[in-house]
């Protein structure tokens, strides 16, 4: 959470951190998206407020968990169809941070793409609905391949490009005999306003001529068709919203079992905060022009 704020900040300064209500990622919203559908996936988030900012924060699995029975090309595909830029070739991952407004709310989202689409000609407009993106788009940042150490302070270092989120595309492989079912990928292309996808089939490993579509109308026509979900989604957000306001707790966790009721309760043991003391500091002490 630290290196997205610290982008924000880093690529525009007069950033007004006070107008954001939520700071979140792919992950968190996607799970509360999926709560709002009936989706039984149980999920387990941490909630950080700083100033009048909510800040949901991912729970990653341990780095030695091992995922059973993974298939495919997943991993493989974009190291052989896709390259860093000369000046981004130690990075280990691309983070995009957006920002955009949906019923009321002002969002902050991190999520991790795969891929661009290097000096596009299309003329694909940006705007979801009332959504928009950040003016000055993250560009590529990069991260040292050595393991930092606990004590070591976050640098910073501006490198490589900024690119549109036009140009941004996130990629799946399937087999040819399996046929991909786009209502899996639409939520979270949605969510991150992706407009391109890479839609990749192969034959016992074998890939023919993948190619990146535009498949904004196919977005834009998954939230016309899920308007009643995606107005449940936002009652679920706004009601932890008002609930983590009215706590006096700072530090809570948001979690479900795949079935019951939404859990919004203290933490058991130290909680963790989303940010250092510094850059609390800067968010909290920010002029306040949200809106009354």
């Amino acid at each position: 959470m630290e290196p997205s704020i610290r982008a924000v900040i880093a690529l525009q300064p007069d950033f007004d951190l006070q107008s954001v209500d939520l700071v979140g990622c792919g992950s968190t919203l996607g799970n509360l998206l999926r709560f709002a559908s009936s989706s039984p996936k149980p999920f387990r988030f941490d909630v950080d407020v700083v100033g009048d900012t909510i800040i949901f924060v991912r729970r990653e699995s341990s780095p030695t968990e091992l995922i059973e029975d993974v298939r495919g090309y997943g991993h493989t595909f974009p190291e052989s169809y896709t390259t860093w830029g000369p000046n981004v070739r130690r990075s280990v991952s691309h983070q995009r941070i957006i920002r955009y407004e949906f019923g009321g709310l002002q969002f902050l989202v991190r999520t991790e793409t795969d891929g661009y689409i290097k000096d596009s000609g299309d003329s694909v407009s940006n705007s979801f609905a009332s959504q928009a993106p950040l003016e000055d788009y993250i560009g590529e940042m990069n991260v040292s391949s050595s393991s930092p150490s606990a004590m070591q302070g976050l640098e910073v270092k501006m490198q490589g490009q900024k690119v549109p989120q036009e140009q941004i595309f996130d990629i799946k492989t399937r087999a040819e005999h399996n046929e991909y079912n786009m209502d899996d990928i639409l939520p979270r292309l949605w969510l991150n306003q992706t407009l391109k996808f890479l839609l990749a089939y192969h034959s016992r490993g074998l890939f023919n001529q993948p190619k990146v579509k535009d498949v904004r109308q196919l977005v834009l026509d998954w939230q016309k068709d899920k308007s009643g979900l995606l107005g449940r989604f936002h009652a679920v957000l706004r009601r932890i919203l008002d609930v983590v306001r009215d706590s006096n707790e700072q530090q809570l966790e948001v979690s479900w079992d795949g079935e019951g009721p939404l859990l919004i309760t203290q933490h058991v043991g130290e909680a963790r905060r989303a940010f250092p003391s510094d850059l609390r500091g800067l968010w909290e002490n920010a002029p306040d022009s949200k809106p009354s």
